[in-house]
């Protein structure tokens, strides 16, 4: 029996919906079952093999489960308080685990870390809380060979960065006060070996350093300043041997890439680059933690293998060969690199855990992410690319309805929020699979602005809200109407956060597009929303910081509430009552300015919900909502005006 099965028994009460589903699709999968939650989230094995920690998603909160691999069974649990998530958990010792939990309000909003660490036992005992003796802890390593203690870094007396040994068992840290190499506030970071070998410091987006020692004996120096190199910076993880950083720096123009830095020569060098994407992750190894491979998301997920004959890309390319057209990557793994847990996954495949045993050469399937879909019937997503008007390339995700010829299509146009840094890669998404089920194709923009195609692409964002971001779903629009995907007659334009703002933004400025637009949790009155972020409140810095000092009037022009005369189209707007992202004032400005113009809008405010819908019940409400608005307005099966039936 596999573990989903027992796991699911014992929690299916927690899962169970009721809610009806419009008929007009061919072969109607119910909207429930798109909005379940995921079984499963996080999953790793523990440093001996013996358990599996997984984390549950419940109904407002994230739990977290134990059970014993060879049993089968539960062995403990931990639910924290309502509205509360298991951010992530760590195995410190083959039987205890550390862990700490988030607060999210809305499914869109980033998570705030709850200031105390928790641990736990495989078995549920010895359970304990607010660790850290009040100082707020943030983990560093989980020292591999330490059962008792792991590294973490605090504020100490001298109100500087430092680090030091916390017990596992009670919480204590042990006073080992290190003075830092700068007065600025910044993250330590631990080799293979657990010593701290860099401290960055951010000053801001654009003013960063890195400092690094080739020991702990040695004496800091700066390997890295990005306000002088104006290249950024991330860190990947370190050689075998701890003489090389791997890190990923942004490039003048194109995609960024990963460079190894040497502590014995002070110089780096190009270990991997892709030509379209920028490095996503590296993987390494679990017994040595030598780095083996680099991970990209360019278009489909692909792989370089930087040290082909190291055992666990041996084993990894071993895997590949045998799950064809999806994409398979590790997890967790034992110390020893015995056993390790692999999770596969694709446009149709919500995620499937599988546990290889490298000496039986086997893999056993574990748990599933959504057992209740059937693969078969979702729709493919396919990258493609092209030019913008001023010669830039967009790639953008089109899924079309499974079956159909894939041609003259009612179109959901679905820009993603942010805008800077997020962007939309291929994989599973529930939502896209429930409209192209219900008959629609979707395409998801990775417009100017958007992450993952390097520093400049997403530069070339700033201070382009309602210009040339907003030319790039224009563009995208006409590119899938000129392919023949897109029926002219019936394009839509949906979006949430910023995609709100794209959405409302594109009914505005391109009246004859689109027959009807959508905008969930949105912004739309870009001088008001400066105002909370000048105020300190709403968390919406970034817009301050990348639209610059500038003039009321000159955002003004580019709020959609502002040009509500333009707007001649059906409008449906959704916001959450304790939004402090983008608060509900904005969508009622919204929803007034439509109505004092005469525009078709409707306005639905989800009582309780913040950035996006968390409760399952009301994500189903908008979610049926959103289908009713689409058919009534796109009509996904009947004759088009140019009178062209679409297939579906």
């Amino acid at each position: 029996m596999f573990v989903r099965s027992i796991v699911a028994g014992a929690l299916a009460g927690l899962f169970a919906l009721s809610a009806t589903a419009p008929a007009f699709a061919a072969d109607p999968i119910p909207v429930e079952d798109f909005w379940k939650r995921s079984s499963f989230r996080q999953v790793k094995i523990s440093p001996d093999g013996r358990y599996l920690a997984a984390t549950v998603p419940l109904e407002n909160l994230t739990a977290l489960v134990v059970m014993d691999l060879q049993s089968k069974k539960i062995t403990g649990s931990f639910k924290p308080q309502e509205k509360a998530h298991i951010q992530d958990f760590y195995w410190v010792s083959p039987e205890r685990l550390l862990f700490r939990s988030s607060v999210r309000e809305g499914r869109f909003a980033a998570p705030s870390l709850i200031p105390a660490y928790y641990a736990m036992n495989a078995d549920g005992s010895k359970v304990g809380t607010a660790y850290g003796d009040g100082r707020n802890p943030f983990l560093l390593d989980t020292l591999k060979n330490d059962d008792k203690f792991v590294l973490v870094q605090f504020r100490s007396k001298e109100g500087l960065q430092t680090y030091g040994k916390m017990n596992v068992e009670n919480g204590t840290i042990v006073d080992t006060f290190k003075k830092p190499p700068t007065e600025a506030p910044g993250q330590y970071v631990t080799d293979n070996a657990a010593a701290v070998r860099l401290y960055v410091t951010a000053k801001s987006y654009k003013d960063a350093k890195v400092y690094g020692r080739a020991s702990e004996k040695d004496s800091w120096t700066v390997i890295h300043d990005l306000k002088a190199s104006e290249q950024e910076f991330d860190f990947l993880g370190f050689s075998s041997d701890n003489t090389l950083a791997y890190f990923t720096l942004s490039e003048k123009s194109g995609p960024g890439a990963v460079y190894a830095h040497d502590f014995k020569t002070g110089q780096k060098r190009l270990v991997s680059r892709d030509d379209n994407v920028d490095p996503l992750e590296v993987l390494s190894s679990p017994v040595d933690d030598s780095v083996y491979a680099v991970r990209y998301l360019d278009g489909f997920p692909r792989y370089d293998f930087i040290d082909k004959n190291n055992p666990a890309a041996r084993e990894l390319i071993k895997l590949q060969a045998s799950f064809p057209d999806v994409d398979v990557y590790p997890v967790s793994a034992t110390h020893d690199g015995a056993k390790t847990i692999y999770v596969v996954e694709s446009d149709t495949i919500p995620g499937e855990y599988y546990l290889y045993d490298s000496k039986t050469q086997k893999a056993e399937h574990l748990l599933s992410r959504g057992a209740w879909l059937d693969e078969k019937k979702m729709a493919l997503m396919e990258p493609m690319k092209f030019k913008a008007r001023d010669g830039l390339d967009i790639e953008v995700f089109v899924t079309v309805p499974r079956g159909s010829s894939g041609k003259n299509l009612p179109l959901i146009v679905n820009p993603h929020g942010g805008p800077f840094g997020p962007y939309d890669s291929w994989g599973f998404n529930p939502e896209v699979q429930m409209l192209a089920n219900r008959g629609y194709a979707v395409m998801q923009v990775n417009f100017r602005g958007s992450g993952n195609y390097g520093k400049e692409f997403k530069e070339k964002g700033y201070r382009q809200w309602g210009k040339a971001m907003q030319d790039d779903l224009t563009d995208a629009t006409r590119w899938a109407i000129a392919q023949g995907i897109a029926d002219p007659d019936r394009i839509c334009i949906y979006g949430a956060s910023y995609g709100a703002y794209a959405a409302l933004m594109g009914a505005a400025k391109e009246p004859s597009l689109y027959r009807c637009a959508v905008g969930n949790v949105g912004t739309y009155d870009l001088p008001l929303q400066l105002s909370y972020s000048t105020a300190g409140g709403g968390g919406m810095n970034p817009l301050k910081t990348f639209f610059g000092d500038v003039a009321q009037d000159d955002v003004a022009q580019y709020s959609p509430a502002r040009l509500a005369s333009s707007i001649r189209i059906p409008v449906m707007l959704a916001a959450g009552e304790k939004d402090f992202t983008c608060p509900p004032e904005q969508s009622k400005i919204m929803y007034a300015a439509l109505q004092k113009v005469g525009t078709p809008v409707e306005l639905k405010i989800y009582e309780g919900e913040g950035h996006g819908n968390v409760l399952k019940e009301n994500q189903i409400d908008f979610a049926n909502r959103l289908l009713a608005f689409f058919e009534k307005n796109l009509k996904p099966g009947t004759v088009s005006a140019s009178g062209l039936q679409p297939v579906r």
